[in-house]
């Protein structure tokens, strides 16, 4: 069981290597030859065939594959030459005797691809190049057949082939879906660059605008807390504390005023230390800058915490 396969065109001459290569596929097949390795033959006849076209390479792989009784094959090789060298007498001649001999035994299929396919026979390979037009020959029996379209998109047939039987077949590319459809179907069409908006969500959720207020406050806080350390420096002050309370317990009112005055700036340094920390990791982490050219910057806070963002509007 075997598909027509178109060789190289006649405006297409082989390449060096494909000349080197057909050289050594010949020399192989005739070694296999005279071996009485037949399959093995034509399997090399046929390869130095499809690197470089030549009508003796192709009457060889005849007579090889009709010494090994694989008469299916040379139906196809066979009708391969007499489509392609009508002109030439010894390939036509043998391409004719095959036929008149084995095609009476086999199923002949026409195989009519709406775009360009290719063919497999039972799980192997049967076409070896991709064309709209496959002439297949088939042993009697139940055979699968898998065609794959060069577009995109495969279908199977299975077929019961009969002793000198003949027909054709017209197949059509399956609609392949765009890889931007869904298997179901939406509710609405998404809005433009709702996709992308999405992606990007999932990576970093925050829009920029969370980071600038984040950092607002941050900087209020700073602000705040120099001014209580400022403060708590001056009302009472150290030298106001020592006059007043002198000879007296923390009791007095102005040692008490002067330690409220310290444990608050100390809960504001620690709140803004907190902030500036919030804030570097919501802008590092979670903010998506792309949508903005804005980026993290450094500025000093109390304590030697630092925080801020530099960019353009």
């Amino acid at each position: 069981m075997v598909v027509c396969a178109e060789p190289a065109r006649a405006d297409e001459p082989p390449s060096a290597e494909r000349l080197k290569s057909a050289a050594e596929e010949y020399d192989r097949g005739r070694r296999a030859f005279l071996a009485d390795d037949f399959e093995g033959a034509s399997v090399h006849f046929e390869s130095a065939y499809r690197d470089a076209p030549r009508a003796e390479t192709l009457r060889l792989a005849i007579r090889a594959r009709r010494k090994a009784k694989q008469n299916a094959r040379a139906a196809t090789i066979a009708a391969i030459a007499a489509e392609r060298y009508p002109n030439d007498p010894p390939t036509a001649q043998i391409a004719k005797e095959t036929l008149d001999e084995t095609a009476p035994q086999l199923q002949e299929l026409l195989i009519e691809c709406a775009s360009e396919c290719a063919i497999t026979a039972d799980g192997r390979v049967a076409s070896q190049t991709d064309g709209a037009k496959h002439r297949l020959f088939l042993d009697p029996g139940s055979h699968e057949l898998g065609v794959s379209f060069k577009a995109g998109g495969s279908t199977a047939r299975h077929i019961e082939a009969k002793k000198g039987a003949r027909d054709t077949i017209m197949l059509e590319a399956p609609i392949v879906p765009r890889p931007s459809e869904s298997k179901g179907t939406p509710s609405a069409d998404p809005a433009p660059g709702a996709n992308d908006a999405t992606r990007a969500a999932g990576e970093k959720p925050l829009p920029p605008v969370v980071f600038y207020v984040a950092a607002g406050v941050t900087v209020a806080l700073a602000g705040v807390t120099v001014y209580s350390g400022i403060d708590a420096k001056n009302h009472p002050g150290v030298d106001a504390v020592r006059r007043a309370c002198a000879g007296k317990d923390t009791s007095c009112p102005e040692y008490q005023d002067g330690k409220a005055a310290e444990t608050r700036t100390n809960v504001l340094l620690g709140v803004t230390l907190g902030a500036a920390a919030l804030t570097a990791v919501t802008g590092i982490f979670f903010t998506r800058w792309a949508s903005s050219p804005v980026k993290v910057g450094a500025a000093p806070l109390p304590g030697g915490g630092t925080i801020g963002a530099v960019g353009t509007f």
